[in-house]
């Protein structure tokens, strides 16, 4: 439903000179038993919604992953005379091509054996090497793979090991955790770590909720036009996400992320129109139910925000962010607690994806 939305717009922009001012009309028609209705949106129903809420499973290996993670940097690294095996650093002189085209070349290039960060495959082509061995193989990767300039790949590696180091982790004594942690005893800093993956798995679970219920209201009801606006907010949101890429790509700007992403014009069009329609169809929810953020709400979310981001003070926040988008995302954060709190809720246990 989402495509077909974004290639009636992009029709409907050619059609009308999306530069000009004044509303763009979508050509859809108001829905029946619409709760709601304005100029621009008809709302289909939104209370007695249908859906699951996962509860994710923690498991002990999530645990234990968070506690290494967490005493990492009091790791020692120790370089060993033998074959390489799981949890090695592996040292390399590390190239990758894709037809003849060199995608990667990179020199002391440590790869993890066990993090698959180029696919379990690779990383069992490089268990049981030693120091100074040279490999020269190929992988095929599947569509979906992570770095999208290799999905769908065939990609040729000629790789030098250069050395091989294991990780030695210190042992979580009590008077370790005491000396180096805010816990007196390993049994509490562990317990600290299951509750942080519960916590954060919980959050993640109420947001995946929310989404889904918003995104049945979208799908039911129909958005009639919007103003051009309302058009460059959601425009500059999806830009917006995407101009953090250009300090980890090394990029000069958009255009060449969305190649590198291998994101056409149609693709972001997309995006845009689905950030537009979300924001126009809580606006919606918003104005039938009356919806506002009291003066100690607003107190409240800014000392949760703080806490989420990192800010020392709410001046450091404000100059961050600014009243008014706070104020926004409260907004809609009671809008989406709506949807869930007039829900049916069905509840079931599922397994965390931690890769």
């Amino acid at each position: 439903m989402k495509k077909k939305f974004a290639i009636f717009l992009l029709a409907a922009c050619m059609l009308t000179a999306c530069g000009k001012k004044g509303p763009t009309k979508t050509g859809n028609e108001p829905i029946e038993h619409a709760v709601y209705s304005d100029d621009s949106v008809s709302l289909a129903p939104y209370t007695g919604l249908k859906a699951e809420k996962k509860n994710y499973i923690v498991t002990q290996k999530a645990v234990d992953d968070k506690i290494h993670e967490e005493l990492m940097e009091f790791a020692e690294y120790r370089s060993v005379d033998r074959p390489a095996k799981s949890g090695d650093y592996v040292q390399t002189d590390f190239q990758a091509s894709i037809d003849g085209s060199v995608v990667m070349e990179e020199e002391s290039y440590d790869v993890i054996l066990g993090a698959q960060e180029y696919g379990e495959e690779f990383d069992e082509k490089l268990t049981g090497v030693s120091v100074d061995d040279e490999l020269k193989f190929s992988l095929d990767y599947d569509s979906d793979f992570m770095d999208v300039e290799w999905a769908g790949q065939t990609v040729d590696f000629e790789i030098r090991v250069t050395g091989i180091q294991e990780e030695l982790m210190p042992d979580p004594t009590d008077a370790f955790i005491k000396e180096n942690t805010s816990y007196s005893t390993y049994k509490e800093f562990a317990e600290a770590m299951r509750t942080s993956i519960t916590d954060s798995y919980a959050e993640e679970s109420t947001l995946e909720l929310q989404e889904n219920l918003l995104q049945q209201v979208i799908d039911s009801s129909s958005i009639l036009q919007y103003s051009q606006e309302d058009y460059k907010e959601a425009q500059d949101r999806v830009n917006g996400i995407y101009m953090s890429y250009l300090d980890v790509f090394g990029m000069n700007d958009l255009e060449e992320v969305y190649e590198f992403l291998d994101m056409t014009k149609e693709d972001v069009e997309e995006e845009v129109q689905a950030s537009l329609y979300r924001t126009l169809i809580i606006d919606a929810i918003v104005k039938n139910e009356q919806l506002s953020v009291s003066d100690d709400e607003y107190d409240e979310g800014i000392l949760y925000y703080m806490e989420q981001t990192g800010a020392e003070s709410k001046e450091e926040l404000l100059e961050t962010y600014g009243e008014e988008e706070i104020r926004t995302t409260l907004l809609e954060d009671k809008a989406l607690n709506f949807l869930v709190n007039h829900a049916q809720i069905t509840e079931v246990e599922a397994e965390h994806d931690d890769d």
